[in-house]
């Protein structure tokens, strides 16, 4: 009767221990699947405005190369290139920089600085790409709500 007893407890606490590894695989596999589709949407977020971002290339090379085409000269051809401010694009004159951003979620953008150049020919290249990272447009709150011993040790 007493070893009948000791079997079922040994049973009972084995069948209580599956059941508490379980619940914490349960759970640690939700926050790793949780934590993985975060990944996901950023990198497609990401990959998306690296998308957008080649576009707005293409289109600023486009639209320099009609500029070339109506140009006779290079210094006609840079004083057009002010009219990409007109289509969204920051523009620096004197050092030729091409720039915008695209954001891609609430604290980072994709910044893209490109030099304007003059071409040889009418293939181009008419930009070449300086920058293309990932800025980070939030502000950083630190976490001060955890006390800290602040009394003085004298010696």
């Amino acid at each position: 009767m007493v070893t009948l007893g000791i079997t079922s407890l040994f049973l009972i606490f084995a069948v209580l221990c599956m059941v508490i590894l379980s619940l914490l695989t349960l759970g640690s596999s939700r926050s790793d699947l949780r934590m993985s589709r975060r990944s996901m949407e950023q990198t497609t977020a990401y990959y998306d405005a690296c998308g957008s971002a080649s576009d707005l290339c293409l289109q600023a090379e486009e639209y320099l190369q009609t500029i070339y085409d109506r140009t006779s000269n290079e210094k006609d051809y840079l004083k057009e290139t002010a009219s990409l401010t007109s289509r969204g694009f920051l523009w620096e004159q004197d050092s030729r920089i091409l720039s915008f951003d695209v954001s891609f979620s609430d604290t980072q953008t994709l910044h893209v600085e490109a030099e304007v150049l003059y071409p040889g020919t009418a293939n181009g290249p008419f930009l070449e790409l300086l920058t293309w990272q990932t800025l980070s447009t939030g502000t950083w709150n630190p976490d001060t709500k955890q006390p800290v011993y602040t009394k003085e040790i004298t010696p």
